[in-house]
């Protein structure tokens, strides 16, 4: 392509050649000479550039290598720096003499040290690299779609861009429960449970006392309590508690509501990072560990078990439900195109130019029929031209035919000579309007234009307001919309292989094209802002179709249970309200198996504590210290005195009423989590709130807490 230099250089050029070829050839033929030498030198340097794009650019090759404590590895973990190397090797015997590559990065990443960019010249043969260290702070997935490679001559007249796509992607695993990547092997705790309650049931070669029993024969001698033998004067023998773990299954929310937020900070990803604690944990005290994941249609469970690759399972399903994506359902077309639009541009440049990818003029155009009122400009065209065909029947029928209008009592005969009298009457006018003095083409050329315009006006009327309402597509936001709406249809088609009609069905079809954008976005784990509100004014994503699945899967898990187990719900149920009654009943049932149950409800974190409603939080206290015009959710009242923009009426207003709005949805949040923690108390459930302030910790502290005190069946 011709840059701006190279576009500028060309009409410069030429223009020096037309002065010195045309103006001034009789004084000088230096400035035609000049161009002349100028236009071929720039004719070469075109043909240049093109050879090396050509035979260079389109045989680069990419090569992408993830490391991580040192060695390549198929996956990375959250929170520890990661190596990403990118090569490019030009296996052509040309050179390229300027190229700039970009690695287009992962999202939600952060870059360590290094640079994505890198202007380098690319001998033939030879191999150049990007490195640089980035770290994911979140589980999830990290996809790299490939490298974006500009390439222009030294003089910057020409450049190309091309993308090298090497789409891959790597699972981010959540981090590990200690600094040196190793699990625990040692109990937090080693209390006993209370007087009469054991762990486990059954007597085996625990550590632990379980119970006291006269001697039988057969017993080993090792086993035997002398002291206790002493008193009694008989033998006694000891039993110690059986040494089979602890069953612990975590439910994890993944319906739409919690995967709304931004990329790496959403409640589903939190609670994630939780579950993966827990289970590591759980896991050292060599306890075994299921998960199941529920959304508002279906669950997946895994049977508890305690092996490496086991873990390794657990962690990577829950990367995965971390990288979820909320639907894009009641997103408006324009965003959805607007989301999508630069990143076909940036991933398939070859696809989305307009030398392969344009939009005809003809498709822009506004058909009449859109809107209810094209019918009025419709009807007064067609007895425009109804009135002119009767006109000419009538104009021919009294040259060829002149007995049919003898008969003066027909009502035909009547008709014919009122469109004949209109037609001449209006070839009269028209001839009235053309000038004495135009040549006699022009005048009979105006004289019909004329003739058109005035013959009947209503229908005049008609077709200028159907050319200015069809050409109104050319101009402004419908030509730009239409036109990238139809760039996308026609890459989207090519992608499925669908053909014209896939084009057609997208271009026109809002349903089909929403649901294909949302694909591609996902696809590439680009997120697009949903709303959170309908029509109505009702919360979107209460997903209140995930309380009968959650139910679902702890009644079969407790009809696979062997001993007493843990259950930890992760999951937000605040917004269920009354439609929790499924997940109640399945908590009742599970207590009366004499299983524990532990509910950890993700907490908002600009929401205050439900304990201290006036008190904020510490990350909405952080932002205040940041942004000294932004207010936390308990905050009241502002300084006296205070002088700025937030002193003036109109702003106080509003100030006024966003408190009022956040106050009301606070409260409302507090009197909900209120309403779940009683109703779920009241059948033995303990739950519990998890902020970014609580550490994990507490949380295992309560999984010990519940699992010293389990019971007998």
């Amino acid at each position: 392509m011709l840059s701006s230099r190279g576009l500028w250089f060309l009409v410069v050029v030429s223009l020096v050649l037309m002065i010195g070829a045309f103006a001034i050839p009789y004084y000088s033929v230096v400035p035609a000479i000049i161009a002349v030498t100028l236009l071929l030198w720039f004719m070469l340097e075109w043909t240049l550039f093109h050879v090396r794009s050509n035979a260079a650019v389109s045989r680069l090759k990419i090569t992408r290598h993830v490391l991580q404590g040192g060695r390549e590895v198929p996956m990375v973990w959250a929170g520890l720096p990661f190596e990403v190397r990118v090569t490019i090797e030009n296996p052509s015997a040309v050179s390229i003499p300027f190229a700039v590559m970009e690695d287009r990065g992962a999202v939600a990443t952060e870059r360590v040290e290094g640079s994505t960019k890198r202007f380098v010249s690319i001998p033939a043969g030879a191999v150049v690299g990007i490195v640089y260290t980035l770290k994911a702070p979140s589980p999830g997935i990290l996809r790299f779609e490939g490298v974006k490679v500009r390439v222009a001559d030294l003089n910057g007249f020409f450049y190309r861009r091309v993308f090298l796509r090497d789409a891959v992607e790597f699972l981010v695993l959540p981090p590990l429960t200690d600094d040196d990547g190793k699990q625990r092997a040692t109990k937090r705790d080693n209390t006993l449970p209370p007087p009469g309650i054991h762990r486990l049931r059954r007597p085996g070669s625990g550590s632990e006392l379980l119970d006291l029993r006269d001697y039988r024969p057969g017993d080993p001698p090792k086993m035997i309590a002398w002291k206790a033998s002493a008193r009694r004067d008989r033998l006694i023998t000891k039993e110690f508690e059986n040494d089979v773990p602890v069953r612990a299954v975590l439910f994890l929310d993944t319906s739409e509501g919690v995967r709304l937020g931004p990329p790496g900070n959403t409640l589903l990803t939190r609670m994630a990072g939780v579950a993966a604690a827990v289970a590591q944990a759980s896991a050292g005290n060599r306890d075994l560990v299921g998960l199941t994941t529920f959304d508002e249609k279906e669950s997946k469970a895994s049977s508890p078990a305690r092996t490496k690759i086991h873990m390794i399972g657990i962690l990577r399903r829950l990367a995965e439900a971390s990288a979820l994506q909320p639907g894009v359902a009641g997103v408006p077309m324009d965003q959805l195109t607007r989301r999508a639009y630069p990143l076909a541009q940036d991933l398939y440049p070859e696809l989305m130019t307009k030398r392969v990818n344009s939009m005809p003029l003809s498709r822009l155009w506004i058909p009449l029929l859109d809107r209810k009122y094209g019918w009025i400009a419709l009807v007064l065209l067609l007895m425009g031209l109804g009135l002119f065909s009767l006109g000419s029947m009538a104009m021919s029928t009294a040259i060829f035919d002149p007995e049919v209008l003898a008969d003066r009592n027909s009502l035909k005969t009547d008709v014919l000579l009122a469109a004949r009298k209109w037609f001449l009457r209006s070839i009269n006018y028209a001839a009235s309007l053309v000038p004495a003095k135009w040549p006699l083409l022009a005048k009979f050329a105006w004289m019909n234009l004329m003739f058109v315009v005035t013959f009947f006006p209503p229908a005049t009327v008609a077709v200028i307001f159907w050319f200015f309402h069809g050409i109104r597509g050319w101009f402004g936001d419908r030509k730009t919309e239409l036109t990238r709406r139809k760039q996308l249809a026609t890459l989207f088609s090519l992608q499925d292989g669908t053909g014209p009609d896939g084009i057609e069905r997208y271009v026109f079809d809002d349903d089909a094209f929403a649901k294909r954008v949302a694909q591609f976005l996902q696809h590439h784990l680009l997120r697009c802002p949903v709303p959170l509100y309908d029509d109505q004014g009702r919360y979107r994503f209460r997903c209140i179709e995930k309380a009968p699945v959650l139910a679902d899967a702890m009644l079969r898990a407790v009809g696979r249970a062997r001993d007493n187990e843990l259950y930890v719900l992760l999951a937000d149920l605040s917004e269920l309200g009354a439609d929790l009654g499924p997940v109640i009943k399945a908590c009742r049932v599970a207590r009366a198996r004499h299983h524990h149950i532990l509910v950890i409800v993700p907490w908002p974190a600009d929401v205050p504590s439900p304990d201290d409603p006036d008190g904020a939080t510490t990350a909405s206290a952080a932002a205040d210290e940041d942004a000294p015009g932004r207010k936390s959710w308990g905050a009241t009242k502002s300084k006296p005195g205070a002088k700025g923009k937030m002193g003036r009426p109109g702003d106080m207003k509003g100030n006024s009423l966003v408190k009022f709005v956040r106050q009301s949805l606070t409260k409302q949040y507090h009197e909900s989590f209120k309403t779940l923690r009683r109703e779920l108390g009241r059948v033995g459930a303990t739950v519990m709130r998890v902020n970014d302030g609580d550490p994990v910790r507490l949380v295992l502290d309560r999984l010990d807490r519940l699992r010293g005190m389990r019971s007998r069946r």
